[in-house]
């Protein structure tokens, strides 16, 4: 059973994209309008809205190299106190365990490579399927573990 099967959604948006990047912009409007309707703001709001664009960004250009005749699937879920994001493309995926720490010295001046590292940073949880191709996110409104100290 999933961990957020039990939570009482408000809004959700369970749809296939064409690989696009004007459409993927549009999906993740709706996904800032939703979380703003529901309280989200600030830190939390702003963090969910860089994480999903960058997903949705990779699904489209590395994973289906922007290739018009594939789609992305995106499965978006708001609570008051929860963001559930799952992009699903339609390329051959990646090995997460395999990509190169960004921060590493070597990589720094890499043009590439830093999104996955955001993401993780940004949001409660990430996951990739086995093969590579699906990520999905969970965001924890006002979650500890993401708070910024301050002096």
């Amino acid at each position: 059973m999933s961990p957020t099967a039990k939570i009482e959604w408000v809004w959700t948006k369970d749809q296939r994209l064409s690989s696009d990047i004007e459409l993927g912009h549009a999906a993740i409007e709706e996904l800032v309008q939703a979380l703003e309707e529901s309280g989200w703001e600030g830190r939390d709001l702003f963090h969910v809205r860089m994480a999903v664009e960058e997903g949705v960004v990779n699904a489209i250009e590395h994973g289906n190299q922007r290739d018009p005749a594939k789609h992305i699937h995106v499965d978006f879920r708001v609570s008051p106190e929860l963001c559930y994001i799952q992009i699903t493309d339609e390329g051959r995926g990646f090995c997460r365990a395999l990509l190169k720490d960004c921060t590493d010295d070597e990589c720094v001046d890499k043009p590439r490579g830093r999104g996955v590292h955001l993401i993780e940073q940004l949001m409660s949880e990430t996951s990739y399927n086995e093969r590579g191709n699906q990520l999905t996110m969970i965001r924890k409104r006002f979650d500890p573990k993401l708070a910024i100290a301050e002096d």
